[in-house]
């Protein structure tokens, strides 16, 4: 084969794929080129001026990608689903090769306005431009995705165990019902497609119809409302922020049990009252700025920080009442009786309590001592005895003389005995004296101390439940 007739074969080729190509697409060609000629998508298509243009919305939700509590916004991802019948865009399928449905870009034909009323994007871009599909009788059916950004208002009473509600308001924002009226599909949006979000779990997504009269216009616009009912899910919070302020809550009880003389006991207080200020600064930079009303969480973090700082007062108190024996005098017997008879049986503590009958002390007298006496009597036996002897070979008078010396002598040196006995005994008595008063003291402290601690315990517990069983899921 020469080079001319394979030239001649390849043009015949071409030739013939062109002829194909252009036979099997002239009717989608010739639709498109007819439905275009006179078309403008700037122009309502409706039937006549006074129709209006019924506009058919639903919205499947997707994703739920942020909730901003801070700042109130919700960014979601949805599939917007809009139909409407086009005056416009009709034709006869038998005029152009039996075609009924055909397919273009959505840009290139008239759209309703719908918008999103409570937009939070400065950087809105609009609706993915996705093509539109088009029957023969004029409707249209157009599917697009789309990332929300919307204004929700958070009600934070019940945070970390809180149900948000969250409006998607959409309509027109240009036509009124006269022009173009907008209904829902159904009576909720699609979560069929949802995809499961860590933090929050969608309950439902209702769908209500408005007309919103302004004064502008003597029509109404047509508004939907799509909510977004959510629910938090609050095991992240409960182990991240509720159970180590309950942790830090119980360290307090440590401090009724740590003893005075250690010298910690305020220190302890006072590290647990820093700890929960940092938790509740935590908190606070999730949560809007608002004055509205106060978060539960937050609720709960300043009722533990107050029974931490009244616990660190009781702390004082019974430090001032353990070191009180240094300075102060016995306790009053009522006070005495108080603690010591009625708090400490009512709290189990049987070492702390009073021992009746106790005697105090008597003084030593060797006067009044048996073996003294004793050891008297026998000395002055034994010095009659060799005086007795003496006296057979002494003068009278020398022997009075010398007997009364020695007695007078013997009886100044017990006395002096006697004496310095005493002044050691009594120093004995008073010290014992003051150990005993200084115990009494440490002893209404201790008291006193265990009686803070369940006070303080039984409080944190009624305090945790009322404010738990605020919660609508628990109460």
């Amino acid at each position: 084969m020469d080079q001319f007739q394979f030239n001649t074969v390849l043009a015949s080729l071409f030739l013939f794929n062109v002829i194909q190509g252009t036979l099997c697409t002239t009717g989608t060609y010739r639709l498109v080129t007819t439905l275009m000629q006179n078309y403008s998508k700037v122009v309502r298509p409706a039937e006549t001026p006074d129709d209006a243009i019924v506009v058919r919305y639903g919205v499947a939700l997707q994703q739920i990608i942020d909730m901003d509590e801070r700042n109130q916004i919700l960014t979601t991802n949805v599939w917007l689903r809009q139909h409407w019948t086009d005056a416009s865009l009709r034709w006869d399928p038998v005029d152009f090769d039996g075609i009924s449905k055909i397919t273009l870009p959505s840009q290139d034909i008239w759209k309703p306005d719908i918008v999103l009323y409570n937009i939070a994007d400065d950087k809105f871009e609009g609706i993915m431009k996705t093509n539109a599909e088009i029957s023969a009788n004029g409707d249209v059916s157009w599917y697009a995705p789309a990332i929300f950004k919307s204004s929700c208002k958070i009600n934070i009473q019940y945070f970390p165990f809180d149900e948000q509600q969250c409006k998607l308001d959409l309509g027109s924002w240009a036509f009124t019902t006269n022009q173009l009226d907008l209904l829902n599909k159904s009576a909720s949006g699609d979560i069929a497609n949802f995809i499961h979000n860590g933090e929050w779990t969608l309950k439902s997504m209702p769908v209500e119809r408005e007309l919103a009269k302004y004064a502008c216009c003597d029509y109404p616009y047509s508004l939907l409302h799509f909510t977004i009912i959510i629910q938090r899910r609050a095991l992240f919070y409960v182990f991240n922020l509720l159970v180590p302020c309950m942790l830090v809550s119980a360290l307090t009880m440590l401090s009724f049990y740590l003893p005075a003389d250690a010298g910690e006991k305020v220190t302890l207080c006072i590290t647990i009252l820093l700890s929960l200020t940092v938790f509740l600064l935590l908190v606070a930079e999730t949560m809007p700025p608002t004055s509205d009303v106060i978060p539960l969480i937050a609720q709960y973090y300043l009722t533990t920080m107050i029974l931490v700082s009244v616990s660190t007062l009781m702390t004082v108190i019974v430090l001032h009442i353990h070191h009180r024996g240094a300075y102060a005098s016995r306790p009053p017997a009522w006070f005495r009786k108080l603690t010591m008879d009625y708090l400490a049986r009512v709290l189990c503590l049987r070492s702390c309590r009073s021992l009746h009958g106790a005697q105090t002390v008597p003084r030593i007298s060797f006067e009044n001592a048996p073996a003294m006496r004793e050891v008297n009597n026998t000395m002055f036996k034994n010095v009659n005895e060799c005086n007795q002897l003496e006296m057979n070979n002494m003068v009278s008078a020398k022997r009075d003389g010398l007997y009364m010396g020695r007695r007078n002598k013997l009886q100044q040196t017990l006395d002096l005995i006697a004496g310095n006995l005493g002044r050691i005994v009594d120093r004995m008595e008073e010290e014992d004296l003051d150990k005993e008063l200084r115990f009494e003291w440490v002893r209404i402290a201790y008291i006193i101390d265990r009686l803070f601690m369940w006070v303080f315990g039984m409080t944190t517990i009624i305090a945790t439940m009322s404010i738990i069983l605020q919660v609508p899921s628990f109460g």
